[in-house]
């Protein structure tokens, strides 16, 4: 059976069937690390995202397991788990859908960019705050220098004493991105598996990433199954074809979110394709659960 010691080797065989070409190795990265469990759960969802249906994904199994069997084909070992993909999560007010990318497979959460930009950014605070100093210490000597019969609080107040040197604005300094952590690796691999099951309308696979003690969705508050349901099904009825593109995600703290797209949709009562730019707040529990989801 696939499972966490074949997972990678079956990736590379898989994706030379289907593409005709080597695996990339960021792709066999992002698949390690995981327990059985994960790799079942993700299987199904990369089964979906490439089009495959259930006959054809056992016949790969198949195809996969005999040429282990028979050629010997070595088990790649399982190395510590890889930066997984900075995923751009799709959300929206209504069940998010994810971009229906034909033959392209899922590309890995990548946290070192995540950590290089972080990087970039704390220099950049760095050099703003020495200008501002600097700046500053300007502004004070040149008070200094003007003439000492006039008191401080007069000189710092006249308007009308043009040789007072004044401060020119700086720019703002924006905090440092947090940093990536191993939650937050695994709460992408959970929203990747949700984007699946969302595209497949599959509502008791998307079940599945929400806590039984969900706080909030939207505009329900301890939402039960069923609400969810009948939300999502409402949804459904309405749209067809709903996809996100241009996604970016901000990881705000720790176990939060903030998720930008554009959602296009076919609208059932128009008969005409929409966009809608949205963005999308997601926090999830300890358990990577999604514990509340609503629109900003």
């Amino acid at each position: 059976m696939i499972s966490r010691s074949n997972i990678v080797a079956y990736i590379s065989f898989l994706y030379q069937k289907k593409f005709g070409q080597e695996a990339p190795q960021d792709l066999l990265d992002s698949w390690n690390g995981l327990n059985d469990s994960e790799v079942n759960i993700h299987l199904t969802g990369l089964y979906k995202h490439w089009n495959l249906d259930a006959i054809s994904s056992k016949n790969f199994e198949q195809e996969f397991l005999g040429q282990s069997r028979s050629n010997h084909i070595p088990i790649m070992p399982t190395p510590p788990p890889a930066p997984a993909q900075k995923i751009e999560y799709p959300t929206h007010n209504t069940p998010m859908e994810h971009q229906n990318f034909s033959n392209v497979p899922p590309e890995p959460f990548n946290a070192a960019l995540v950590q290089k930009k972080s990087n970039a950014g704390m220099w950049i605070a760095i050099i703003v705050g020495l200008l501002v100093v600097g700046g500053l210490a300007y502004y004070f000597l040149e008070i200094e220098k003007q003439n000492t019969n006039v008191p401080n609080e007069v000189k710092a107040t006249d308007t009308a004493n043009t040789a007072v040197a004044t401060a020119k604005p700086t720019e703002t300094i924006e905090p440092a991105a947090p940093p990536q952590t191993e939650d937050d690796r695994t709460n992408a691999r959970e929203i990747q598996t949700l984007l699946s099951a969302e595209q497949s309308r599959n509502f008791d696979e998307i079940y599945q990433h929400f806590s039984p003690n969900m706080e909030r969705y939207w505009d329900i508050n301890y939402p039960t199954y069923d609400e969810l349901k009948d939300r999502y099904q409402g949804t459904w009825d309405k749209t067809q074809n709903n996809q996100h593109s241009n996604i970016k995600v901000e990881k705000v703290s720790d176990n939060t979110y903030d998720v930008s797209t554009t959602y296009s949709y076919f609208s059932v009562k128009d008969q005409k394709e929409k966009k809608v730019n949205s963005k999308v707040r997601f926090v999830f529990d300890a358990d990577h659960k999604i514990i509340k989801t609503y629109g900003l």
